[in-house]
């Protein structure tokens, strides 16, 4: 009976670490204190963001007008044309849009924008921080990867392409024109390339003379001339827009109760550590009672032992 009340005891609990928070008491408010003091000085040094966001999913440069043209049309071609083009396209599309959103050549068109160029001059997350002020397409580049953001909403095809800046208005015209140069450069490339494979094609059909050769080339012919057609409407090619670009009504950055909460729990929970490590605390008294209950019993059990007092 008494050894399984020596167990019970020796056994850390969850009123061990009470009294243990309880003796640290005046550490844990003074470093908590501490952490509120740095989270009012990092919210009196920040400058306040509003978050604008847009959504957006894979864009289809089908309508249905077209589509029912095409069965009118040539059903062969249409079948495969549409095979490519709703299918593995479209997506490869809006990857190609999510790799380039924010890179050189997307920043250098954004760079002639004299309205981007005066929001940039202004944009300090803090008091202290230094403006982006005349920035190259490379240095544009890299603020861009830092601040843009584009993440998938779960459960679904639709993305989130969200940028934080202290003027609502400026960061809904930046959201706009990030997604207008990135995506009028991917139908740009489209249709550079349709036109390379067109003149290529209309010299393969005048050089053959064989007719299912040239039956074949006119097929593609088409294709291409059609995927020209579509790259030329000005219209989303590569990410179609769902919901224009918003702001948030209030600053959305930094959270006042994220930053107090989170500094002043890191605060006390640092405080405790601090103190534990230079006075033995009751769960680590605890502990070592333990320890040193098993190290007797171990001795009794062996003095119980006909050897060992024999020995002895």
């Amino acid at each position: 009976m008494s050894e399984h009340h020596i167990s019970n005891t020796a056994q850390p609990d969850f009123r061990d670490l009470l009294a243990d928070i309880w003796a640290d008491r005046k550490i844990i408010l003074m470093a908590s204190l501490a952490g509120l003091l740095i989270a009012l000085s990092f919210i009196a040094l920040a400058r306040p963001q509003y978050e604008g966001q847009m959504l957006l999913v894979p864009a289809n440069p089908m309508n249905g007008a077209e589509t029912s043209s095409m069965l009118a049309d040539e059903n062969v071609y249409a079948l495969r044309y549409l095979a490519q083009r709703l299918g593995s396209s479209a997506v490869s599309d809006f990857e190609r849009f999510k790799s380039t959103f924010a890179g050189p050549s997307v920043a250098k068109k954004l760079l002639n924008d004299k309205a981007i160029l005066k929001g940039l001059a202004v944009d300090r997350a803090f008091v202290f921080s230094a403006p982006l002020d005349q920035p190259s397409p490379e240095m544009l580049s890299r603020y861009l990867q830092k601040r843009v953001k584009l993440e998938p909403i779960s459960g679904s095809q639709v993305s989130a392409l969200s940028y934080f800046h202290e003027n609502p208005a400026f960061a809904r015209y930046m959201i706009a024109a990030i997604h207008a140069a990135a995506d009028h450069l991917i139908r740009d490339s489209v249709r550079q390339d349709s036109t390379a494979r067109i003149e290529y094609l209309q010299k393969a059909i005048f050089e053959t003379n064989n007719p299912e050769h040239r039956r074949a080339l006119t097929t593609l012919l088409l294709e291409q001339e059609r995927l020209k057609m579509l790259a030329s409407i000005e219209q989303p090619y590569a990410a179609a827009i769902i919901e224009p670009a918003a702001t948030s009504d209030k600053p959305a950055w930094p959270d006042f109760y994220m930053v107090i909460g989170g500094l002043m729990m890191t605060g006390a929970f640092a405080g405790y550590l601090v103190h534990a490590l230079r006075r033995p605390s009751p769960i680590m008294t605890a502990r070592r009672s333990r320890f040193s209950w098993h190290k007797i019993n171990a001795r009794n059990s062996n003095r119980a032992d006909p050897s060992v007092r024999a020995a002895e």
